[in-house]
């Protein structure tokens, strides 16, 4: 099935609120299926309780956009993963300690906590429940407290 015919199906069945999420997806990059799904569908009540204090770049990937913390000078890269529960920031309330730098393709896995200073190298994976105190290299997955390499 073609992504037109797909679209026009979906548009047919979901009608307004499809429009938006693809508006919403389209105009931030962010994907709000997940809370779509969960309002409308399965009539729960939810909080997101997210602080991003940084634009994050178009392609950046938030599938389940909960209690994700992000600092202001955090640099991230193009086709990140991100997972619920994430934090990235400055290790001190010091102003001029460092800030992580994700670069592009990284994968960072639920409850992962990256504070301070640390390079996330190029299509790097972070597991689950991970504490990043060490630069991550390229194309390596890390996990544990702290995060070690796999």
């Amino acid at each position: 099935m073609g992504l037109v015919k797909k679209f026009l199906n979906r548009l047919g069945s979901d009608g307004a609120l499809m429009i938006l999420h693809l508006t919403i997806k389209f105009l931030t990059g962010i994907n709000v299926i997940n809370l779509y799904n969960a309002v409308v569908l399965r009539k729960y009540t939810i909080a997101t309780s997210c602080d991003i204090s940084t634009c994050l770049p178009r392609d950046t990937e938030l599938p389940h956009p909960v209690g994700i913390v992000i600092g202001h000078n955090v640099e991230i890269g193009s086709n990140v993963l991100i997972r619920q529960n994430v934090t990235l920031g400055r290790s001190e309330p010091d102003p001029d300690a460092g800030y992580p730098t994700i670069a592009d393709n990284a994968s960072i896995g639920a409850g992962t906590v990256v504070l301070g200073d640390i390079n996330l190298g190029e299509g790097c994976t972070t597991g689950a429940n991970s504490v990043v105190i060490d630069d991550v290299s390229p194309h390596a997955t890390v996990v544990g407290v702290p995060a070690q390499e796999k």
